[in-house]
Protein backbone atom coordinates (compact mmCIF):
# COMPACT_ATOMS: atom_id res chain seq x y z
CA UNK A 1 0.00 0.00 0.00
CA UNK A 2 1.53 3.31 -1.21
CA UNK A 3 2.02 6.40 1.27
CA UNK A 4 -1.25 7.98 -0.31
CA UNK A 5 -3.32 4.98 0.70
CA UNK A 6 -1.90 4.47 4.64
CA UNK A 7 -3.03 8.03 5.06
CA UNK A 8 -6.41 7.28 3.51
CA UNK A 9 -6.74 4.33 5.77
CA UNK A 10 -5.53 6.08 8.75
CA UNK A 11 -7.81 9.03 8.00
CA UNK A 12 -11.43 6.15 7.71
CA UNK A 13 -10.01 4.35 11.04
CA UNK A 14 -9.77 7.89 12.75
CA UNK A 15 -13.27 9.08 11.43
CA UNK A 16 -15.17 5.96 12.15
CA UNK A 17 -13.48 5.90 16.08
CA UNK A 18 -14.29 9.82 15.95
CA UNK A 19 -17.87 9.39 14.89
CA UNK A 20 -18.71 5.89 16.99
CA UNK A 21 -17.88 7.78 20.37
CA UNK A 22 -20.26 9.24 22.66
CA UNK A 23 -18.72 12.63 22.50
CA UNK A 24 -19.80 12.43 18.70
CA UNK A 25 -23.70 12.32 19.88
CA UNK A 26 -23.24 15.66 22.58
CA UNK A 27 -21.64 17.30 19.69
CA UNK A 28 -24.53 16.82 16.89
CA UNK A 29 -27.23 17.35 19.88
CA UNK A 30 -24.76 20.55 20.94
CA UNK A 31 -25.47 21.45 17.02
CA UNK A 32 -29.19 21.49 17.00
CA UNK A 33 -29.03 24.56 19.32
CA UNK A 34 -29.00 27.04 17.24
CA UNK A 35 -31.38 25.73 14.84
CA UNK A 36 -33.85 25.36 17.69
CA UNK A 37 -33.02 29.08 18.23
CA UNK A 38 -33.62 30.40 15.67
CA UNK A 39 -37.11 28.55 14.82
CA UNK A 40 -38.27 30.26 18.27
CA UNK A 41 -36.84 33.29 17.01
CA UNK A 42 -39.12 33.16 13.55
CA UNK A 43 -42.14 32.01 15.70
CA UNK A 44 -42.39 34.70 18.52
CA UNK A 45 -39.71 37.50 17.64
CA UNK A 46 -40.58 41.29 15.37
CA UNK A 47 -36.36 42.19 15.56
CA UNK A 48 -34.22 43.16 12.79
CA UNK A 49 -33.25 39.66 11.49
CA UNK A 50 -30.12 40.50 9.56
CA UNK A 51 -28.89 41.98 13.11
CA UNK A 52 -30.62 39.43 14.76
CA UNK A 53 -28.78 36.83 12.68
CA UNK A 54 -25.15 38.28 13.35
CA UNK A 55 -26.08 38.00 16.69
CA UNK A 56 -26.75 34.64 16.85
CA UNK A 57 -23.71 33.76 14.64
CA UNK A 58 -21.45 35.35 16.97
CA UNK A 59 -22.89 34.83 19.90
CA UNK A 60 -24.06 31.13 20.06
CA UNK A 61 -22.19 29.62 16.78
CA UNK A 62 -18.56 31.08 17.31
CA UNK A 63 -18.60 31.70 20.61
CA UNK A 64 -19.78 28.55 21.76
CA UNK A 65 -20.16 25.68 19.51
CA UNK A 66 -17.79 26.03 17.37
CA UNK A 67 -14.76 25.48 20.10
CA UNK A 68 -16.63 23.72 21.47
CA UNK A 69 -16.94 20.73 19.27
CA UNK A 70 -13.35 21.14 18.14
CA UNK A 71 -12.53 20.30 21.19
CA UNK A 72 -14.51 17.73 21.50
CA UNK A 73 -13.20 15.88 18.52
CA UNK A 74 -9.95 17.64 18.46
CA UNK A 75 -9.14 16.29 22.26
CA UNK A 76 -10.21 12.55 21.39
CA UNK A 77 -9.07 11.89 18.23
CA UNK A 78 -5.65 11.13 19.67
CA UNK A 79 -6.50 11.70 23.47
CA UNK A 80 -9.01 8.79 23.08
CA UNK A 81 -6.35 6.33 22.07
CA UNK A 82 -4.08 7.39 24.71
CA UNK A 83 -6.30 6.82 27.56
CA UNK A 84 -7.28 3.55 26.10
CA UNK A 85 -3.90 2.45 25.22
CA UNK A 86 -4.17 1.45 21.64
CA UNK A 87 -1.98 4.25 20.75
CA UNK A 88 0.68 1.55 21.21
CA UNK A 89 -0.70 0.02 17.72
CA UNK A 90 -0.58 3.05 15.95
CA UNK A 91 3.03 4.18 17.05
CA UNK A 92 4.61 0.63 15.95
CA UNK A 93 3.62 1.29 12.82
CA UNK A 94 5.81 2.77 9.96
CA UNK A 95 3.94 5.56 9.41
CA UNK A 96 5.38 9.06 9.61
CA UNK A 97 4.97 10.67 12.82
CA UNK A 98 3.58 14.08 10.65
CA UNK A 99 1.06 11.85 9.19
CA UNK A 100 -0.32 10.67 11.84
CA UNK A 101 -0.97 14.23 13.17
CA UNK A 102 -2.41 15.22 10.21
CA UNK A 103 -4.82 12.72 9.55
CA UNK A 104 -5.89 13.18 13.37
CA UNK A 105 -6.23 17.18 12.43
CA UNK A 106 -7.94 16.64 9.31
CA UNK A 107 -10.76 14.21 10.85
CA UNK A 108 -11.13 17.06 14.12
CA UNK A 109 -12.00 19.76 11.43
CA UNK A 110 -13.86 18.06 8.88
CA UNK A 111 -16.37 16.35 11.32
CA UNK A 112 -16.43 19.74 13.60
CA UNK A 113 -17.02 21.84 10.14
CA UNK A 114 -19.59 19.46 8.96
CA UNK A 115 -21.53 19.74 12.28
CA UNK A 116 -21.22 23.26 13.03
CA UNK A 117 -21.63 24.50 9.36
CA UNK A 118 -24.75 22.71 8.78
CA UNK A 119 -26.09 23.61 12.35
CA UNK A 120 -24.95 27.57 11.24
CA UNK A 121 -26.53 27.22 7.88
CA UNK A 122 -29.49 25.34 8.64
CA UNK A 123 -29.75 28.40 11.47
CA UNK A 124 -29.04 31.28 9.54
CA UNK A 125 -31.45 30.41 6.79
CA UNK A 126 -34.31 29.90 9.19
CA UNK A 127 -33.78 33.25 10.82
CA UNK A 128 -33.05 35.12 7.82
CA UNK A 129 -34.87 33.16 4.63
CA UNK A 130 -34.50 33.99 1.32
CA UNK A 131 -31.46 35.49 -1.12
CA UNK A 132 -30.20 37.50 1.82
CA UNK A 133 -29.04 35.08 3.84
CA UNK A 134 -27.26 33.11 1.04
CA UNK A 135 -24.08 35.68 0.83
CA UNK A 136 -23.82 35.33 4.96
CA UNK A 137 -24.50 31.50 4.70
CA UNK A 138 -21.17 31.51 2.85
CA UNK A 139 -19.46 33.28 4.31
CA UNK A 140 -19.68 31.61 7.84
CA UNK A 141 -19.10 28.52 6.97
CA UNK A 142 -15.83 29.48 5.29
CA UNK A 143 -14.89 31.26 8.86
CA UNK A 144 -16.14 28.18 10.79
CA UNK A 145 -14.32 25.94 8.71
CA UNK A 146 -11.05 27.85 9.16
CA UNK A 147 -12.29 28.26 12.62
CA UNK A 148 -12.73 24.34 13.30
CA UNK A 149 -8.65 23.64 11.57
CA UNK A 150 -6.71 26.21 14.29
CA UNK A 151 -8.84 25.01 16.86
CA UNK A 152 -8.49 20.96 15.81
CA UNK A 153 -4.60 21.94 16.09
CA UNK A 154 -4.57 23.30 19.29
CA UNK A 155 -7.03 20.69 20.67
CA UNK A 156 -4.76 17.32 19.67
CA UNK A 157 -1.54 19.17 20.58
CA UNK A 158 -3.19 19.97 24.20
CA UNK A 159 -4.04 15.92 24.31
CA UNK A 160 -0.72 15.04 23.86
CA UNK A 161 0.58 17.24 26.69
CA UNK A 162 -2.21 16.15 29.23
CA UNK A 163 -4.85 13.75 30.16
CA UNK A 164 -6.92 17.24 30.99
CA UNK A 165 -7.09 18.44 27.22
CA UNK A 166 -10.71 19.00 27.18
CA UNK A 167 -10.68 20.93 30.27
CA UNK A 168 -7.55 23.30 29.71
CA UNK A 169 -9.51 23.96 26.10
CA UNK A 170 -11.82 25.45 27.57
CA UNK A 171 -10.31 27.82 30.01
CA UNK A 172 -8.76 29.20 27.04
CA UNK A 173 -11.54 30.03 25.22
CA UNK A 174 -13.88 31.07 27.95
CA UNK A 175 -11.76 32.42 29.89
CA UNK A 176 -9.06 33.94 26.96
CA UNK A 177 -11.05 34.70 24.40
CA UNK A 178 -14.54 35.05 26.52
CA UNK A 179 -13.04 37.31 29.10
CA UNK A 180 -9.43 38.80 28.64
CA UNK A 181 -9.76 39.24 24.58
CA UNK A 182 -12.62 41.31 25.72
CA UNK A 183 -10.99 43.58 28.06
CA UNK A 184 -7.79 44.17 26.04
CA UNK A 185 -7.95 44.67 22.22
CA UNK A 186 -4.03 43.48 22.00
CA UNK A 187 -5.10 39.93 23.03
CA UNK A 188 -7.27 39.80 20.12
CA UNK A 189 -4.55 38.94 17.93
CA UNK A 190 -4.26 35.56 19.87
CA UNK A 191 -7.92 34.82 19.65
CA UNK A 192 -9.60 31.97 17.15
CA UNK A 193 -12.41 33.71 17.99
CA UNK A 194 -11.62 36.66 16.33
CA UNK A 195 -9.86 34.93 12.90
CA UNK A 196 -13.36 33.07 12.15
CA UNK A 197 -15.32 36.95 12.12
CA UNK A 198 -12.36 38.41 10.40
CA UNK A 199 -12.95 36.00 8.11
CA UNK A 200 -16.60 35.70 7.88
CA UNK A 201 -17.07 39.66 8.10
CA UNK A 202 -14.74 39.88 5.12
CA UNK A 203 -16.36 37.53 3.07
CA UNK A 204 -20.17 38.96 4.03
CA UNK A 205 -21.61 40.71 1.00
CA UNK A 206 -24.41 42.42 2.80
CA UNK A 207 -23.84 43.41 6.10
CA UNK A 208 -20.14 42.84 7.17
CA UNK A 209 -19.92 45.47 9.41
CA UNK A 210 -22.90 44.07 11.86
CA UNK A 211 -20.26 41.00 13.24
CA UNK A 212 -17.67 42.43 15.34
CA UNK A 213 -14.64 41.58 13.46
CA UNK A 214 -11.00 43.13 15.19
CA UNK A 215 -8.97 41.69 12.14
CA UNK A 216 -8.70 41.90 8.67
CA UNK A 217 -9.11 39.23 6.22
CA UNK A 218 -5.54 38.98 6.16
CA UNK A 219 -5.00 39.11 9.70
CA UNK A 220 -7.06 36.48 10.32
CA UNK A 221 -5.54 33.79 7.90
CA UNK A 222 -1.95 35.17 8.61
CA UNK A 223 -2.27 35.28 12.25
CA UNK A 224 -4.56 31.99 11.78
CA UNK A 225 -1.96 29.84 9.72
CA UNK A 226 0.75 30.57 12.01
CA UNK A 227 -1.55 29.53 15.66
CA UNK A 228 -1.82 26.00 13.30
CA UNK A 229 1.39 25.94 11.88
CA UNK A 230 3.36 26.11 15.22
CA UNK A 231 0.51 23.82 16.78
CA UNK A 232 0.93 21.39 14.35
CA UNK A 233 5.13 21.66 14.37
CA UNK A 234 4.27 21.11 18.54
CA UNK A 235 2.08 18.29 18.30
CA UNK A 236 4.36 16.11 15.66
CA UNK A 237 7.39 17.15 17.65
CA UNK A 238 5.73 16.12 20.98
CA UNK A 239 4.55 12.27 19.17
CA UNK A 240 8.21 11.85 17.78
CA UNK A 241 9.22 11.95 21.10
CA UNK A 242 6.57 9.72 22.69
CA UNK A 243 7.61 6.43 24.65
CA UNK A 244 4.71 3.68 23.95
CA UNK A 245 4.58 3.24 27.46
CA UNK A 246 3.96 7.09 28.55
CA UNK A 247 0.78 9.22 29.29
CA UNK A 248 1.28 12.71 29.18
Amino acid sequence: MGRNGVFRQLFVLTMRQALGRRRAVIAVLAGAIPVLVAVIYRLVSGEDPQGWSADLLNGIVVTTLLPLVALIFGTSVLGGEIEDGTIVYLLVRPVPRREIVAAKILVAATTTTVIVGVSAAVALLVSLPGSAGYGLVVASVVGIAWGALIYATIAVVLSLFTTHALIVGLIYVYLWEGVIAGLFAGTRLASVHQYVLGVAAALDPIQPSALPAHLSLAGSVGLGALVAGAATVLAVWRLAGFEVAERP
